[in-house]
């Protein structure tokens, strides 16, 4: 299961900016949410296998992620505090969603290799964003735009 329970989900994202672009990645075309649209690297918390409590997990698990799709390492030291916090309810799935936005600033940009979770890959300005389609996460209000827009200030 790609959450932490049946109840609650942790979807974490992160803008990685260097020279003052941001990296994007296209969805596959087989995803089940936002199938060929733009997003950035990240994904959802997974429960710990081990029963103990573990400090610092949303750490581990966005640096695990952004390693998974875009073979970039970052350090869990680079999430100490998300530009971006909110949080959704899904009546139909009982499901609560808390949706974390980070950005980290690397020195360059960085050779990316793709999971097989995205099709491509650019190193885009903050200016060309709007070029690119995010589906519904990509509107004014939607978490992908927001991410983006704290991340260039």
């Amino acid at each position: 299961m790609h959450q932490l329970t049946e109840q609650v989900k942790v979807l974490q994202k992160a803008a990685l900016v260097a020279d003052g672009q941001v990296l994007i990645l296209q969805r596959s075309d087989d995803s089940k949410t936002r199938a060929g649209k733009w997003d950035l690297p990240g994904g959802n918390s997974e429960r710990p296998e081990k029963s103990e409590t573990m400090r610092g997990l949303h750490q581990t698990d966005i640096t695990r992620e952004i390693l998974e799709e875009t073979g970039i390492s970052v350090a869990n030291s680079m999430f100490t505090r998300p530009i971006y916090f909110d949080t959704h309810f899904d009546g139909e799935k009982q499901l609560y969603s808390l949706i974390v936005g980070w950005s980290v600033k690397l020195s360059g940009t960085q050779k990316v290799h793709l999971s097989a979770e995205h099709t491509a890959f650019t190193w885009v300005s903050f200016a060309e964003i709007g070029l690119y389609d995010f589906g519904f996460a990509g509107e004014p209000s939607g978490f992908i735009r927001q991410i983006l827009v704290r991340s260039n200030i």
